[in-house]
Parts: structure tokens; sequence; C-alpha cells
């Protein structure tokens, strides 16, 4: 059995740390309403979560060495992510335009279904990202 790279733990460390922010959060919007203080709350929180699991990682972490593998699998992720974003910010667009037209959307509250659904995207991308580049780390093993 071979130990984490240095990247790898980042990867499980910005997984942890965005499901550990994410879930409570989505489960909250599923029950409550929502205002801006709580995703900016929200944001907040993740930042200061990923600055700490961060610190600690590269703290605990001896080798911190990157090569061009490091740089494909993170490429490959981006990419990934990034086709996941722009296809998930049409699709939201055009589900948003039409639950509009249809007046299923109050226009009082469009601009905060707009930022919990464009927030969910990025979020889900972020996800993508993650778990291609631990596939592409676990593919190499």
């Amino acid at each position: 059995m071979s130990t984490l790279s240095y990247q790898e733990k980042l990867l499980y460390g910005t997984l942890a740390a965005d499901l550990l922010v994410y879930i409570p959060y989505l489960i909250y919007v599923m029950h409550h309403a929502t205002t801006l203080t709580h995703i900016v709350g929200t944001i907040i929180l993740l930042v200061v979560a990923q600055i700490v699991l961060q610190s600690v990682i590269a703290i605990a972490s001896r080798s911190r060495i990157t090569d061009e593998r490091d740089r494909q699998i993170a490429g490959l992720g981006y990419r990934n992510a990034y086709f996941a974003l722009v296809s998930m910010i049409l699709v939201g667009m055009g589900m948003l335009w039409v639950h509009t037209v249809k007046g299923l959307i109050s226009p009082n509250h469009m601009g905060l279904h707009f930022l919990n659904v464009f927030l969910g995207m990025v979020v889900i991308s972020e996800l993508i990202k993650i778990v291609t580049q631990l596939v592409g780390y676990r593919r190499l093993i």
C-alpha cells in the first residue's frame, strides 16, 4: 500500500472541507429561506476551513515537490470542471428564464435564487475537478 502524495492529501482535504461546509448549507437551504448573509457566511466558512486544512497538510507533509505528471492531472481536472461549469451555466440560465416566464419564481427573490443556483454550480464543478484529479492519481499507482 502506497502513501498519499502531497497533492493527493491536498485534494482529500479540499474535498472534506467542501463537503463539511456545503452539505449543511444545502440541508439548511432545503428547509429554510436563505439570505445573502447565509451565502456570504458559507463562502467565508469555506475559505477559513480551506486555509486551516491546507496549512495543517503543508506542515505535516515533507515532500511538496510537483512534477509534470501533477501539472497534467491538475490540467485535466480544471478542464473537466470548466466544461461542467459552462454546461451547467447554460442549462441554469435557460431554466431560470423558463421558470421566470412561467411565473414560478418571484422577481423579488430572483437574485437570491440566482446566487444559490450558481453557487451550487460552482460547488459541483469543484467536486468534478477534485474527483477527476483523485482518479488521475489513483490510475497511476
